[in-house]
C-alpha cells in the first residue's frame, strides 16, 4: 500500500524582495534522503517520496506552490482551509490520519503556530498511538540551512516529563502506549505494586525501576530532563537498602512513602500490617510450642494476647494464654504499650473502610503520622523484644 503523505502548506521558496525562486540547504539525513539545495520542505517531499500527498493551505498558498513546484506526475489531492483556520487544519489532519494507515505528516509550514502545532503533535502521537505515523518538521538552523527531525521523540520526551511530575507527585503512573525511549511497564508495575500493599512486588519491581532510570540517566536525548529524574530518585530514596530491612521495617517504611502522597488507605493497611509482622516476629519463641492452623491463626492469636481479648470477650480465646498462665500480667506494660496504638489503627482502619461522615482528611492523615511516630517508637524501644514466659 502506497505511503500517504500529508503537509501543510506555506509561502516560502521566493526570494521576499526580488520575488525570485530561492533555494535553501536540507539536511534530510533522518529520512533517509539526499542532502541538498530545495524550494523549501514541499520541495524535499516532492522529490524524494512516492505516495499519495494531501497538501493543505490556503487557496494563496496552494496557488503559490503551483506555480513554484512541479506537481506532475504526482497523485497530489489539495485541501483548501481558510486563512488562519488552524481548526481546519486540525479537522482535515485527523480525517486523513482515519481513513489512511502508513502516514509521513510534515507539520513545517504550520510552524507559525507553534506551541498549538506542538500540543497537536502532541496529542496526535499519543492518543493516536500508532507506530505508521511519523511527524516531521524542518528545524532551522539559520537562514539557509534547514534539518529535518522527527517530531515524535521531541513529543515523546514533554510525555515523558509530564509523566515523571506525575509520578513525584503521586508515586501513580498513567502509561501511554508506544513510547520508544521510556519503558512504561516498569513505573507502571511499581506503581502498581505500591498501592495494591504488595511488599514483595514493591522490592521487585523497585530493582527493575532503578535499572530503568539509570538506563534514562545516560539516554543523551533526555539530559533536558534530567533534573527530573533525580527528584525521581530523590523520592525513592527511602527505599535504599530496602530489601535488608527487616519486614515490619519495609511495611512501615511503605506507610510513610504513601500516606505522604495521600493514599491513607493504603498506607493504613501497610502500618497495620508492619505492627502484626513486628509482633509475629517477637513471639516467635513464645509460639513455638503451639500448633496453628497457619499463619493467619497465629498471627491472629499473637494480636488476641497484646490486646487481651480473653478480657474483653469474657471468654477463654487465646491459646498463647492457655500454654503460658500469667503471661498477660508478666508482660502487662508493654503489651499494653502495643496494644494502644494498633487498637488505635485497627479503629481507623475499620472506619475508612466504610463511608466516612465524621472525619476530615488533613485530621485523618495528622492521626495516621501519628500512628506511625508511635509504631516506629515500638520498634526503637523494642517494646516485645524480652517477653517473659
Amino acid at each position: 500500500m502506497p505511503k500517504t503523505i500529508i503537509s501543510i502548506l506555506g509561502t516560502s521558496g521566493r526570494d521576499y524582495k526580488s520575488k525570485e525562486p530561492s533555494l535553501v540547504h536540507y539536511d534530510c539525513s533522518i529520512l533517509s534522503k539526499e542532502c541538498g539545495e530545495y524550494h523549501n520542505a514541499t520541495d524535499v517531499l516532492l522529490e524524494h517520496f512516492d505516495g499519495v500527498f494531501y497538501f493543505i493551505g490556503t487557496q494563496y498558498a496552494i496557488d503559490f506552490q503551483k506555480e513554484l513546484l512541479d506537481f506532475r506526475g504526482r497523485e497530489c489531492h489539495f485541501v483548501v482551509v481558510s486563512d488562519d483556520g488552524l481548526d481546519d487544519v486540525f479537522e482535515k489532519v485527523l480525517e486523513l490520519l482515519a481513513e489512511h494507515d502508513d502516514v509521513l505528516l510534515d507539520v513545517t509550514h504550520g510552524f507559525r503556530h507553534q506551541p498549538i502545532m506542538a500540543i497537536f503533535a502532541s496529542t496526535l502521537s499519543q492518543f493516536l498511538a500508532r507506530n505508521s505515523l511519523q511527524i516531521v518538521y524542518a528545524k532551522v538552523l539559520d537562514s539557509t540551512h534547514y534539518a529535518y527531525i522527527y517530531l515524535d521523540n521531541y513529543v515523546e520526551i514533554s510525555q515523558i516529563s509530564l509523566l515523571l511530575t506525575g509520578f513525584i507527585r503521586t508515586l501513580n503512573f498513567i502509561p501511554v502506549n508506544s513510547m520508544k525511549l521510556l519503558d512504561n511497564k516498569v513505573f507502571e508495575n511499581f506503581s502498581k505494586s505500591l498501592l495494591a500493599n504488595d511488599l514483595r512486588g514493591v522490592q521487585k519491581h523497585h530493582v527493575l525501576l532503578q535499572k530503568e532510570l539509570t538506563q534514562l540517566e545516560n539516554n543523551e536525548a533526555l539530559s533536558h530532563i534530567g533534573k527530573l529524574l533525580d527528584k525521581v530518585q530523590k523520592e525513592l530514596k527511602p527505599l535504599e537498602g530496602f530489601s535488608g530491612l527487616d519486614k515490619h521495617e519495609r511495611y512501615v517504611t511503605l506507610a510513610k512513602m504513601t500516606v505522604e502522597k495521600n493514599y491513607l488507605v493504603v498506607a493504613l493497611a501497610y502500618v497495620f500490617e508492619s505492627l502484626r509482622t513486628y509482633s509475629d516476629l517477637c513471639f516467635e519463641d513464645v509460639c513455638r510450642d503451639i500448633e496453628y492452623e497457619d499463619d493467619f491463626s497465629r498471627k491472629q492469636d499473637i494480636m488476641n494476647a497484646i490486646t487481651n481479648a480473653d478480657r474483653q470477650f469474657k471468654k477463654n480465646i487465646t491459646i498463647i494464654y492457655k500454654k503460658h498462665k500469667g503471661f498477660y500480667g508478666k508482660n502487662k506494660t508493654n503489651l499494653d504499650r502495643v496494644a494502644r496504638v494498633y487498637l488505635d489503627i485497627r479503629k481507623l482502619r475499620n472506619s475508612l473502610a466504610h463511608i466516612n461522615e465524621h472525619k476530615e482528611f488533613a485530621d485523618i492523615k495528622k492521626m495516621l503520622f501519628g500512628y506511625i511516630f508511635k509504631v516506629e517508637s515500638i520498634y526503637r524501644d523494642d517494646v516485645l523484644g524480652q517477653l517473659k514466659v
